[in-house]
């Protein structure tokens, strides 16, 4: 399953492109979700009145209308950003380490690169911060006990729900945990690993106990290993992106390589998504709205384009193919941020730009631009690591294909109703519940 790079396109089932969040946010950015991707409410045509829960980073905005209540979500619990973009007093473990939120009352610095000291991360309940800053090693039974407690009280009431849980993990910081017998990095994240699939077979059990007849289940994560975190990223597997790795850098997260947006994806509904199947089709982030909103028998809002399609009928077996063509933005590592830079067509794959992240040992590919791209066959080479010979026959047949998708999508955003973002940095959007403490501290109700 392919990702793009940012959290408005599964709930939105738009292209960053086309709703202009093509960058981070920040504690101290306005930001983010324009108004017109409005994800739930006013609800798409056709769905009835149901409740829907978010425990989750929202990474969208966190300043008045940009608030998650404010776009859909009858309930918000959760954390407004990575959870490594302010500090703790559980700091857990990153590479390079960050220190714990400042104690006394002097000025904090910076102690490492892309450490936050000055302000505590939030934990928000709906409008209100509970607690500042959050404790990380309680975070995601915090995030269960919410989740389970939402599909009870819907599964009582009889009400059809939208339970939406984007995890913290396996974003570093890792959380400080019970580390079993392992060398010291592996066990580090094998016990994250361990702890969100704990969170998530709560999360399933109490479905099989409630709803299990009538609640699809869809798991999946959001990017490929963070290289420069070392062994508390992960692995890229098979996904090793030879080409990049052999000219510098990591070919994974902020890369258009599969080591960088391909990721695991899981479905389960007794009875309409089989048993041990294992599928092949090409699938994307961006076809989690439209599918949610063809299973609640619903339509699309009118009055702009979708990336993403209704993807059920792979989901429950009765198709393969997926999608032929998918457009992969830069997110970080070369090129202008944003811009559509990997065409994905069919079994080939067309780079106009490459350039490695930041690897473990501090390295960074260059960046090359490729008027004629590299294009490589994934069937034969999922490593990619040798592309068609510019000269040879498959490339000269793949070529005008490639060209003639990537100039139409790019005139379909141009015709597109397009929204816009807020960027504005304001230090007093920053979340704060008591200014008169170092690092905005306040304790949990």
């Amino acid at each position: 399953m392919g990702v793009t790079p940012l959290g408005s396109t599964p709930q939105s089932g738009r292209a960053d492109q086309r709703v202009l969040t093509l960058s981070e946010l920040l504690p101290h950015i306005t930001q983010l979700f324009p108004q017109i991707e409005r994800i739930c409410r006013p609800r798409s045509s056709g769905a009835s009145e149901f409740p829907h829960l978010l425990p989750r980073k929202w990474h969208l905005g966190h300043h008045g209308s940009y608030h998650p209540n404010f776009r859909g979500f009858d309930y918000y619990f959760g954390i407004p950003y990575s959870h490594d973009m302010g500090c703790t007093d559980t700091p857990g473990y990153n590479h390079p380490p960050c220190p714990a939120c400042p104690q006394g009352d002097g000025p904090s610095s910076n102690l490492q690169r892309d450490c936050y000291t000055d302000v505590a991360l939030p934990l928000y309940e709906n409008l209100h911060i509970v607690e500042q800053p959050v404790n990380l090693s309680s975070l995601a039974r915090k995030y269960a006990e919410k989740a389970t407690q939402f599909i009870q009280q819907a599964s009582t009431s009889g009400r059809p729900f939208l339970l939406y849980v984007a995890l913290a993990h396996m974003h570093v910081p890792l959380p400080v945990t019970q580390l079993p017998a392992a060398p010291r990095d592996r066990r580090l994240y094998g016990a994250g690993l361990r702890e969100m699939d704990g969170l998530v077979g709560q999360i399933k059990d109490k479905v099989d106990h409630t709803a299990k007849d009538n609640t699809f289940l869809w798991f999946t994560g959001d990017n490929g290993p963070w290289a420069e975190k070392c062994e508390l990223a992960g692995s890229v597997g098979a996904f090793t992106g030879v080409w990049q790795a052999r000219r510098g850098g990591s070919p994974a997260k902020q890369t258009t390589w599969e080591g960088g947006h391909r990721v695991p994806a899981l479905a389960y509904w007794p009875g309409r998504v089989p048993v041990n199947v294992t599928s092949t089709a090409l699938l994307s982030v961006l076809d989690i709205f439209p599918t949610v909103v063809a299973l609640a028998q619903a339509s699309l809002p009118q009055g702009r384009r979708f990336d993403g399609v209704d993807v059920s009928e792979v989901l429950f077996g009765r198709s393969q193919p997926g999608h032929r063509v998918l457009f992969h933005p830069n997110s970080g590592a070369a090129g202008e941020f944003g811009a559509l830079q990997t065409v994905r067509l069919e079994r080939y794959k067309a780079f106009y730009v490459t350039g490695g992240a930041r690897a473990c040992d501090g390295s960074i590919g260059p960046e090359l631009q490729h008027k004629l791209p590299l294009i490589f066959n994934l069937e034969d080479d999922i490593a990619e690591a040798v592309p068609l010979e510019r000269g040879g026959a498959e490339y000269q047949a793949v070529l005008p294909k490639v060209r003639k998708v990537l100039a139409d999508v790019l005139q379909d955003i141009a015709n597109d109703n397009i929204s816009s973002a807020d960027y504005t940095q304001d230090p007093s959007v920053t979340p704060c519940c008591n200014p008169y403490q170092v690092a905005c501290r306040c304790q949990a109700p």
